[in-house]
């Protein structure tokens, strides 16, 4: 669809496909750090979202968003329109507190960053080729400190499980040290989500969005003593895929939410999503997952010729 049709409430800007990771579980496959494959053109960009019709989640994904040279510039374009920009990030970059503040003053104030692994380098090892757990929680922290909310994003399997709850802890001392009241100003959200089989990934057990509401239940459950109810409207939309549910804790209401990425018969996980869409190259917003499933070397108008 054209942009000024947008039905989307969130829109993904593919920003580039370079990485500085080697994650067993992308999505993008042989796309990553292929250098067919170019950065997001800012013009194109702009011209996109100016059209949009409402107020939008304009959401910054890569491969690795923070290695775009035009990031802070897209935040900034996003604030202009009046359209809320977040990033979708690994979190290195974010251990420098000063690259963190930099995306603060740009306009950013929520992101989401990638903890698969929790605290636990041995995790980050099998599910991200490297032991980042010293360097995610300084990213964490820095957003913290800095008044980013962080979206926090785990992919789980029947052996990573043990991560979530000294995660939790962990997240809570840092609101307290801050002073942090997470709630409707500070939404601080820990997410699980099952391993996605579509580009690169492991071959492992991928839950369902049941398992994944039992295990996030049992995991936060220790924290609170409310009756647990998941929630399947996400921003007025009823997903089957997806469901949020909240734990009052010391620090406040934390928002827990799971997503069932195991993929259909085609091959593609959140089909006929309604809330997720992708400015493409050709400058029109289309189903965020059908697309990727769709592509090929043949037909990436982002191509060299």
């Amino acid at each position: 669809m054209k942009p000024q049709d947008n039905t989307f409430q969130i829109v993904s800007i593919q920003t580039t496909y370079r990485c500085n990771m080697a994650c067993a579980n992308c999505y993008l496959g042989d796309m990553l750090n292929n250098p067919k494959y170019k950065d997001i053109d800012i013009v194109q960009f702009e011209d996109a979202i100016s059209k949009l019709p409402r107020r939008c989640d304009i959401r910054f994904i890569g491969a690795e968003p923070t290695l775009a040279d035009n990031l802070f510039d897209m935040i900034k374009i996003a604030r202009k329109y009046k359209h809320r920009p977040q990033i979708l990030t690994n979190g290195l970059k974010l251990g420098q507190e000063d690259y963190v503040v930099k995306l603060k003053n740009a306009g950013l104030n929520f992101l989401g960053i990638s903890m698969n692994g929790g605290l636990d380098d041995e995790v980050y090892k099998r599910f991200d080729n490297g032991k980042y757990a010293k360097l995610k929680q300084r990213a964490l922290e820095h957003c913290i400190k800095h008044k980013i909310v962080p979206h926090i994003n785990i992919i789980v399997d029947p052996t990573n499980l043990h991560v979530i709850n000294p995660l939790i802890k962990h997240v809570i001392g840092l609101c307290e040290k801050y002073n942090r009241k997470v709630g409707a100003s500070y939404p601080l959200t820990i997410r699980i989500k099952s391993v996605a089989k579509m580009g690169n990934y492991l071959d492992t057990y991928s839950f369902n969005i049941d398992e994944l509401i039992r295990i996030i239940k049992k995991e936060f459950g220790k924290f609170t003593n409310e009756k647990i109810i998941p929630n399947f409207m996400m921003d007025g939309v009823l997903e089957k895929n997806t469901c949020m549910v909240h734990f009052h804790t010391k620090v406040g209401r934390i928002g827990g939410k799971v997503t069932d990425w195991t993929v259909d018969d085609d091959g593609l996980p959140l089909v006929k999503s309604k809330r997720r869409g992708l400015l493409t190259e050709k400058g029109t917003i289309e189903p965020f997952f059908e697309y990727y499933g769709g592509i090929d070397e043949t037909q990436s108008p982002r191509l060299e010729k």
